[in-house]
């Protein structure tokens, strides 16, 4: 999704979908740059190269500025940086240089204030690396590069600092559409993404679906006052598209400051979150039934948290997180006087989840390696990508308490653990995860979680991405399940087919690189989806999808690769009688996520 947003695209009944790009531009790196790039970007280590429109960039403002690249920087004085902010659109790119002006371009302050080294301290490629990462989290930057140069002495080195702004004023949308029932859910959010080019963010946000619309607003600050302190604050107003009646509102406020750095001690946060609705499911357009009732209840979310971080270590990371938490949800059924206590008591045995309230401290471990891999065309396209590589583990320990309101006396614990393993410029990452819940009663939840990510090595004009999960909620009593098909992990079936408390897919795609045509990075994939989703993992039965894809990524716009796919069914289903001509799908990101190791943190918590 497309940050907030996604666009999503689905017929099934063979509609035609086209997209123009500009023309074919291939810029090539000046042999000097090329010959002195490993060294001065540590190839081989942290840094695998740079892409054709990388390239184009570096030796554009070198020669700019008759600069020529440091092949040895490390431990040389830092005399200089230089900060080059490149305009949205330029010579690459078709538009008028004229349309800049409607844009905020990020100020230098602002990019200042985020480098971990600075100018009469020594050059350590460590801060530069880490510097980029950073600065290519935030959402208002597509290329970042970092590049050493020859200093006025042989002892010297300069830093250029470039980064290329995406369009700040923004309408971001979301759209669905089915030929059988037209629109069926709609985003639309006006807003600024970089205020006075401070990197804060206002907008406005409409969200329709087929039952409901809502109307809201969100601000946000990562840098606020100049600190390092994060703030945020959203709410949106919920009414029914028939009858106009209002079903109720969510928003979340949070506040604090992330671990920004290696070198960060000390982390804090606090948040508030909440979503009172009637929480619905939807197989394609249609409401879902279940023995014979609408899937559709009542819904109260409430979450409220706070956490201290002490951070310790540098390449291995110790941080360990205290705090207290308070999650309440509670579900009821709509209106069911018209059906029989039987439909009533299935519909609630396999629909409604159960109401719980969770109030009580937590205790949190989190040890990872901060060695990191810049690699080219995994999740993007012709943008540098960091990857962390080595163990990556996860402990937590919580509680409720019922005599501060809790609904169970509980002991929780989570356990995750992933290892990254490099394979040419490719990697491998198997990911394991158990969340517990002992409780009193018997009232136990237990999920076992596995997932397997194979990054091939680059094959000439192609990777291979091999992407697995297996979900087993073998203890359920909080009665939570999966849902299966549409756009991502079974692509051409019906979005929502499948649900169930256990889940398994494994998803085969064959990604190209890209092709530069006039800055718009552009790729095509081919992939074979198989999975399902049961209630018990013996009654899985595997259903296959297979398809043609593109991506197109608009350095100016995002780093998030705009995906296009067509897929169908290898076999016919209830809800697909004619596998032929399947479904095209039109969204923003992969169709499956980079597994990880969760790390549970009250500033990124959702509901």
């Amino acid at each position: 999704m497309n940050r907030w947003l996604g666009l999503s695209f689905a017929c099934c009944s063979g509609a035609v979908l086209s997209w123009a790009a500009p023309a074919t531009a291939d810029p090539a790196l000046a042999a000097s740059v090329q010959a002195s790039e490993p060294a001065a970007l540590g190839q081989g280590s942290e840094h695998d190269g740079y892409s054709a429109l990388e390239r184009s960039v570096i030796q554009q403002k070198l020669s700019e500025r008759g600069l020529v690249a440091e092949p040895a920087p490390e431990g040389k004085l830092i005399e200089e940086i230089q900060i080059i902010s490149l305009d949205v659109f330029d010579e690459r790119d078709p538009m008028p240089d004229f349309v800049n002006v409607l844009h905020a371009t990020t100020g230098e302050p602002v990019i200042r204030r985020e480098l971990l080294f600075r100018e009469g301290e020594a050059y350590r490629a460590s801060f530069v690396h880490e510097t980029a990462r950073n600065l290519r989290l935030l959402q208002q930057l597509s290329i970042v590069l970092l590049v050493p140069v020859q200093g006025s002495r042989p002892n010297r080195v300069r830093v250029l600092v470039i980064t290329k702004d995406v369009w700040s004023l923004r309408l971001n949308w979301a759209l669905d559409f089915s030929s059988s029932g037209g629109i069926t859910s709609l985003v639309l959010n006006p807003s600024e993404e970089n205020l006075f080019g401070t990197h804060a963010v206002v907008g406005a946000m409409f969200i329709m679906d087929p039952a409901v619309y809502s109307v809201g607003f969100s601000l946000g600050h990562r840098r606020l006052l100049g600190s390092h302190q994060q703030i945020s604050l959203a709410a949106n107003l919920i009414n029914n598209r028939d009858s106009g009646a209002s079903e109720g509102s969510f928003g979340e406020f949070r506040y604090g400051q992330p671990l920004y750095s290696l070198d960060t001690r000390w982390s804090w946060g606090t948040s508030i979150l909440w979503r009172t609705d009637i929480a619905r499911r939807f197989v394609g357009a249609d409401v879902a039934v279940r023995a014979g009732i609408p899937v559709e209840y009542n819904r109260d979310r409430l979450y409220g948290g706070y956490e201290l971080v002490r951070s310790f270590g540098r390449r291995f990371k110790y941080d360990l997180s205290l705090g207290f938490e308070a999650d309440r949800g509670v579900y009821s059924t709509r209106d069911v006087s018209a059906y029989t206590p039987a439909q009533v008591q299935r519909f609630i045995a396999t629909e409604l989840p159960l109401s719980d309230q969770r109030i009580g401290p937590f205790v949190q471990l989190h040890a990872h390696r901060t060695d990191y891999r810049a690699l080219l065309e995994v999740e993007t396209l012709g943008l540098q990508e960091d990857f962390r590589r080595g163990h990556d583990l996860l402990l937590r320990m919580y509680s409720g308490i019922g005599a501060l309101g809790s609904t169970r006396d509980l002991v929780g614990s989570q356990a995750s653990l992933s290892y990254t393993q490099p394979l040419g410029d490719g990697f491998v990452r198997p990911v394991l995860s158990s969340t517990i819940e002992s409780a009193t009663l018997n009232r136990d939840d237990a999920l076992f979680q596995a997932a397997l990510r194979i990054v091939s090595p680059r094959l000439g004009f192609a990777r291979l991405m091999i992407d697995g999960v297996f979900f087993d909620r073998y203890h359920n009593y909080l009665n939570r399940r999966y849902a299966l098909g549409g756009d991502n992990r079974l692509r051409g079936y019906v979005p929502g087919a499948f649900t169930g408390a256990n889940l398994i897919a494994v998803n085969t795609e064959l990604r190209s690189t890209s092709l530069d045509i006039l800055s718009a990075q552009v790729g095509a994939a081919a992939f074979y989806d198989v999975g399902d989703a049961s209630d018990h993992v013996d009654n899985f039965r595997l259903k296959q999808s297979v398809g043609l894809g593109l991506r197109v990524l608009f350095p100016e716009f995002d780093r998030i690769v705009m995906r296009v796919d067509w897929g169908f069914p290898l076999a016919p289903t209830p809800d697909n009688p004619r596998p032929l001509p399947g479904g095209f799908f039109l969204s923003f990101g992969q169709a499956f996520g980079m597994p990880g190791v969760p790390v549970p943190s009250v500033l990124t918590e959702k509901l």
